[in-house]
């Protein structure tokens, strides 16, 4: 092997532990937790269930206006304890909820928030809230994942959750200069914009 250090998005791959064995050079992991591997590498992850249900109640009282939540992610790759951390919220707060692939092709419902993972998902949706002529905000709710510039003024600003990119390179590039093996959260943010 050519490389001294490797530094992996695993995912949600199952039985990772032979692969990384395999690979001679310090492996660090980035972004989803394997409890399996805890105490094996270094790792800064995002707590998908424990972010979504914290945004959430951080933005209850935006929220209060809304009826129905509708989590948007097909992706097979994506981390379904998003969905989990979203129910967990719905059965404390008295909200109903879904979990759909994608949004091609449903009628928004006045007072339905829709969280959204693809921004593809997010275009769509604001296609289609612009053929009902509803606005987000106010007949309904978005929550995008992962802030970008563009969902700052997107339709009058998206509403987004996202984990801190900046701060899990910089924590992981600490991580590669220390000899201890640590496992570390990533923190999470919930932009509130006018879209909820």
């Amino acid at each position: 092997h050519k490389y001294t250090t490797y530094i992996i998005m695993s995912g949600k791959f199952a039985d990772i532990g032979p692969l990384l064995e395999s690979l001679s050079g310090n492996v660090f992991l980035l972004d989803h937790y394997h409890s399996e591997l805890k105490g094996k590498y270094s790792s800064v992850f995002q707590n998908f269930e424990k972010d979504t249900y914290e945004a959430l109640v951080y933005g209850l009282s935006n929220l209060r206006k809304y009826k129905h939540i509708v989590m948007v992610q097909k992706d097979s790759k994506e981390p379904f304890e998003r969905y989990d951390g979203l129910r967990a919220f719905c059965k404390e707060h008295g909200f109903t909820h879904e979990c759909i692939g994608e949004i091609q092709g449903r009628e928004i419902v006045k007072q339905e928030v829709f969280m959204v993972v693809n921004d593809r998902d997010l275009v769509n949706l604001l296609k289609q809230a612009d053929r009902q002529q509803l606005v987000p905000g106010k007949d309904f709710g978005i929550i995008s994942y992962n802030d970008t510039p563009l969902k700052e003024v997107l339709a009058g600003g998206i509403t987004t959750l996202s984990t801190d990119f900046k701060l899990m390179g910089r924590t992981m590039a600490s991580l590669i200069n220390k000899k201890t093996i640590e496992t570390i959260e990533n923190p999470w943010n919930l932009n509130i914009r006018n879209s909820l």
